[in-house]
């Protein structure tokens, strides 16, 4: 039984060492542990070079390459950007178009801009028949209009933060909806009676790290390893075996991926 980690960043800085192979040396001993496979989100097109990089070491990685919202105020030709980000999807490995979507958190970058780099990568997605990643925050009314607008795609809702209700919506449509180590912490109630709403067929897991560490490793810098804690919790809100439960997130995830 393998774990697939579907959010990473082992591109952040906070996983810099002193030493630049460790960083590899411990995602690959990851893979010799319980983990199967990691897919690698980017944030931005120098993101999205590493991701491919590190898809092209280790048979188990995967890259997605996307501009997430709070990185599109930082761009200063917006056509250079989603170019790159298109030659970067046609790229062998690259198996969706992510991390995209809507931040209303913070008051930057402007709602318009972001609106503009979601619908964009979204329309590339749908031409090139890849799954999509979504990024929502405190946008989720937002984030649901605008995913409507293109039926012919499919992706997931990461880190999930919404209702019961709109993850019923978006799995009848074929979405998926993913949870983090979110769903360990004590004030997690609400989202526990997500986890145990989503279909059988539709529900991941991810660490979104090195962020998000579950417990009872919270406050700590997170890496996939970290992952079967998530897992337990949720096997466990759902009334699962772990080991079904681990069995059948990785072939949902395979499945949404195309990954054989």
């Amino acid at each position: 039984m393998k774990l697939f980690d579907t959010h990473t960043h082992y591109d952040d800085e906070k996983f810099e060492l002193p030493e630049g192979p460790d960083r590899v040396e411990r995602i690959a001993a990851l893979f010799r542990d319980e983990v199967g496979w990691m897919l690698g989100v980017s944030v931005d097109g120098a993101s999205g070079d590493f991701q491919i990089g590190m898809a092209s070491r280790f048979p188990g990685y995967y890259a997605a390459v996307g501009i997430h919202p709070q990185n599109c105020g930082e761009i200063a030709d917006r056509d250079e950007a989603l170019a790159r980000i298109a030659e970067q999807a046609r790229q062998p490995r690259v198996v969706a178009i992510g991390e995209i979507g809507l931040d209303y958190h913070w008051e930057e970058p402007p709602r318009a801009l972001q609106q503009y780099f979601f619908e964009k990568q979204l329309a590339l997605a749908e031409s090139l028949g890849l799954p999509v990643i979504i990024h929502d925050r405190d946008a989720h009314g937002a984030t649901f209009e605008t995913i409507l607008r293109y039926p012919g795609l499919v992706g997931v809702l990461h880190s999930y933060s919404g209702s019961a209700e709109m993850a019923r919506e978006l799995t009848k449509r074929g979405w998926y909806i993913s949870f983090s180590g979110v769903i360990t912490f004590k004030n997690a109630g609400r989202l526990a009676e997500v986890v145990k709403s989503v279909p059988a067929d539709r529900i991941l897991i991810e660490t979104d790290c090195p962020y998000l560490a579950p417990e009872p490793m919270r406050g700590r810098l997170n890496h996939s390893g970290n992952l079967k804690y998530t897992a337990a919790k949720a096997a466990a809100l759902r009334g699962e075996d772990y080991e079904a439960f681990a069995e059948a997130t990785s072939e949902n995830a395979r499945r949404l991926f195309g990954i054989v």
